[in-house]
């Protein structure tokens, strides 16, 4: 699991470098020479995780959002990329795990469309794009009007769902997380 992350992480981290690259070229800091500075973000959560009974199994639930984003020398992004690791392990009311340990796990995006949330969607959307959405918008911005985002309580498990005129209709996911992980990727970039 953490050997797939990592993964991840390095490949997320590869693909913004040669973006940078192509776009200003690279020097050996990682920053381009018009100032780009790129950095990772990561939040973790096991608040999902759910206890067995006599009745029903219960699971471990990791949810790893991460980004990587870079930013020019004013601090707005110039880039972002946003992804999330929702890692299940079922097991029984004994502690006996229910679940095949060697199988790859996917990412959200690394789901497509297999993920499933346009059935529960009201706009349609599935989550990667939803995220490629969530991400178009905050291009040009600064961490700070980033956070600044207008949010709406929509119930308990969407408490901060975007109430921007732009992202309405484009997002209907609690982006708390996702901000958060930017935010810490901005102040990392170097």
């Amino acid at each position: 699991m953490k050997k797939k992350i990592f993964a991840i992480v390095v490949a997320v981290t590869l693909i913004l470098t040669l973006f940078t690259a192509c776009g200003g070229g690279a020097s050996s800091g990682g920053a381009s020479a018009g100032g780009i500075k790129t950095g990772l973000g990561h939040v973790v959560l096991i608040d999902k995780s759910v206890e067995a009974s006599a009745d029903a199994d219960g699971y471990a639930q990791v949810d790893t959002i991460m980004a990587a984003v870079s930013v020019d020398s004013s601090g707005k992004i110039v880039s972002v990329t946003i992804d999330t690791a929702q890692t299940r392990v079922p097991f029984d009311a004994s502690g006996k795990l229910k679940a095949d340990l060697t199988e790859p796990q996917k990412t959200k995006v690394e789901l497509g469309k297999d993920y499933g949330m346009i059935r529960a969607s009201s706009i349609g959307k599935e989550w990667y794009e939803q995220i490629a959405e969530l991400e178009k918008w905050m291009i040009g911005k600064t961490i700070d009007q980033v956070k600044a985002m207008k949010v709406k309580k929509v119930d308990d498990a969407h408490p901060s769902v975007p109430d921007e005129p732009d992202l309405v209709s484009k997002v209907t996911i609690s982006v708390q997380d996702y901000i958060a992980a930017v935010e810490e990727a901005v102040k990392n970039a170097k």
